[in-house]
């Protein structure tokens, strides 16, 4: 239900959903919290905070390519999510003064759970917020990067770390890897339910099985793993996704997949990267182009969607002309179509990573934010799809906040 009053000077808009409560206040100051209270997103004068269960607070500025963004201090993540709370107090105590008038009629049944939702909210404070990040800890391991159309998909663990992790690029992994047991793993799930409670809602997605390449877990345990999502998280009708790089999957036949697809899952994501094998090679990511396309059939001939991550500026000038003949192609052998995704994810270059040191080692020259326009574009122009072809999006991994 969205609600509309006034209060003194200031028109507020209180929109209360079976997911989230958003107060509006004069359409310059909007913050949005789960129906547990927790906050998840402020917006004051063209600036954006997002935060994440793991207390982190992302800042964004700007738009497009003039975005800026930075991660927030702890004393900076705390005034954030005190000044939210401040807020919603604020905001609870004005409905209840003569001095707030409703835009019509509102049962007083509804008056009074908008302000105890506000309540809740209120209590959200920093000290709270930092209590609610370190039970947090407790049940998940990092959250290391979802895909942007699964953010708001329920999170669940079934691998911690990622199975090959040699990968120059990336710096999302890095405490091991480490498979559940189907016992471990439904003990989790309980633990995420009772964490989340009432927060669990905005997480209506879908599930999303984490971490890296959850996927490569053999069938002897990947399937009773599905059996607890279906029983403990209704996950048929909700769907399942999950990573599986293309090497890996493999290792799973057309009949293996069209099983799990029966037990829920319903997107797989492949990080192709790039069609160009010496590229690969170059980023040490195991396994060949031909292996991406060998999983994409197999999981799309059981039935169910992929999106196939590409990354942009990956190999700069050296390998660039390679790297986009060869991704052209290969996709074009992907064979897909409506209900698949098609991400182009612009490389980040992370100081804490090899890539960086490989690169400079190598003299490889980085590609121009032009030039990397350019080069997506061009994979784009070259790729050749039936009339109901795949959906494209933008993949930044800078935007990941859970």
């Amino acid at each position: 239900m969205v609600l509309r009053a006034t209060h003194a000077s200031s028109s507020f808009i209180i929109s209360l959903k079976p997911h989230s409560l958003a107060v509006s206040r004069d359409e310059t100051h909007v913050v949005s919290w789960d129906l547990g209270g927790r906050l998840y997103c402020v917006y004051q004068d063209d600036v954006t905070w997002r935060r994440g269960l793991s207390g982190e607070v992302l800042e964004k500025r700007g738009s497009g390519a003039s975005r800026s963004r930075m991660w927030l201090t702890p004393a900076g993540a705390d005034a954030v999510v005190d000044g939210a709370a401040t807020f919603a107090r604020e905001t609870a105590d004005a409905v209840t003064t003569p001095a707030w008038r409703w835009a019509g009629p509102v049962e007083s049944v509804v008056a009074q759970l908008v302000v105890s939702h506000l309540q809740l909210c209120a209590q959200c404070d920093a000290a709270q917020a930092r209590s609610d990040a370190g039970r947090f800890a407790t049940v998940y391991r990092p959250v290391g990067i979802l895909p942007p159309d699964q953010y708001l998909s329920l999170v669940v663990q079934a691998t911690d770390g990622c199975s090959f992790n040699t990968c120059t690029f990336c710096d999302l992994y890095h405490d091991g890897y480490h498979v559940k047991s189907p016992d471990q793993f439904r003990a989790h799930v309980e633990e995420v339910r009772r964490y989340l409670g009432a927060s669990i809602n905005l997480r209506s997605r879908g599930i999303f099985l984490g971490a890296a390449n959850a996927l490569a877990v053999p069938m002897a345990t990947i399937v009773p793993i599905f059996e607890t999502l279906v029983e403990e998280l209704d996950a048929i009708p909700r769907g399942v996704c999950a990573f599986v790089d293309g090497f890996t999957g493999t290792r799973k036949t057309a009949d293996e997949y069209r099983l799990l697809s029966h037990l829920g899952l319903r997107r797989v994501y492949i990080g192709l990267e790039s069609g160009h094998d010496p590229l690969l090679a170059f980023i040490r990511k195991p396994g060949r182009a031909a292996d991406a396309v060998d999983t994409v059939r197999r999981i799309k001939g059981a039935g169910v969607q992929v999106g196939v991550i590409v990354m942009t500026g990956l190999g700069g000038e050296r390998f660039a002309t390679g790297h986009v003949a060869d991704t052209v192609a290969v996709v074009n052998q992907m064979q897909l179509g409506e209900g698949d995704l098609i991400y182009f994810s612009d490389l980040v270059e992370i100081a804490s990573t090899a890539y960086p040191r490989i690169a400079e080692r190598e003299a490889i020259q980085s590609l121009s934010p032009e030039a990397r326009r350019t080069q997506r574009e061009a994979i784009r122009a070259g790729l050749r799809f039936d009339e109901s072809g795949p959906k494209f999006a933008t993949y930044d991994i800078r935007e990941f906040v859970y």
